[in-house]
């Protein structure tokens, strides 16, 4: 299985769901898949149409089945939202690619910023989380997304309020078709941008104090 993280130190920028989000599109797309999850928050127990590994209180279960889905066909999606720097810095390592997602607030893109030279590994990307349907709105965060870099950058995905019923632990029943939707676009953005990354790697990413001075307040 190809393996990718969704890790930030930020909070609130939708790891979580976006890990739900990938592995449901994943299962979409006629693919095999996992979703590991590891942050503190109550594990799901309703069953989902993708695997579901609680590793919230063992993270030994997240290298284990890493290493256990090495030689299956498929994806295996990481919750990194547990923001612990020692696991992430794993994490980084031993997946295919990690992507850093930020919405619309200035202080995830300095977040982000920090985040790509801390891990300091060149298969880590962001990705634009609840881009605004509001013109108006898009402008302002068009200004927010500037300073990322963009050969980092993998792509934007639309805000869906629907969204939080990946979260729901009921019993599963077929998403609203904008969530759908969403689960398929990601899904290509995640697996276009890994096989950019395969195809043409770039070095690491250092922000310079400069760069993250120049980030928006």
């Amino acid at each position: 299985m190809r393996t990718i993280a969704i890790l930030g130190s930020k909070g609130g920028t939708g790891k979580t769901s976006l890990s739900h989000c990938l592995a449901y599109g994943a299962y979409l797309h006629k693919q095999q898949a996992v979703m590991a999850h590891t942050d503190q928050r109550a594990p799901i127990k309703s069953e989902r149409p993708y695997e579901y590994l609680d590793a919230s209180d063992n993270f030994s279960r997240v290298i284990s089945a890493v290493k256990a889905n090495r030689d299956r066909d498929g994806l295996m999606v990481i919750d990194g939202a547990g923001n612990r720097p020692h696991q992430d810095a794993w994490i980084t390592r031993s997946v295919d690619m990690v992507l850093i997602p930020v919405t619309n607030s200035p202080e995830d893109v300095r977040c982000a910023l920090a985040d790509l030279t801390r891990l300091a590994d060149p298969k880590v990307y962001v990705v634009v989380n609840r881009w605004p349907t509001n013109s108006l709105v898009r402008a302002v965060m068009q200004r927010y997304i500037k300073p990322l870099p963009t050969s980092r950058f993998a792509g934007r995905l639309p805000e869906v309020g629907a969204m939080r019923a990946l979260l729901e632990d009921t019993a599963w029943r077929t998403p609203p078709t904008k969530v759908n939707n969403l689960a398929r676009q990601f899904y290509r953005v995640a697996d276009g941008t890994l096989t950019r990354h395969q195809t043409y790697p770039l070095p690491r990413f250092d922000a310079t104090v400069d760069e993250l001075a120049a980030a928006p307040l």
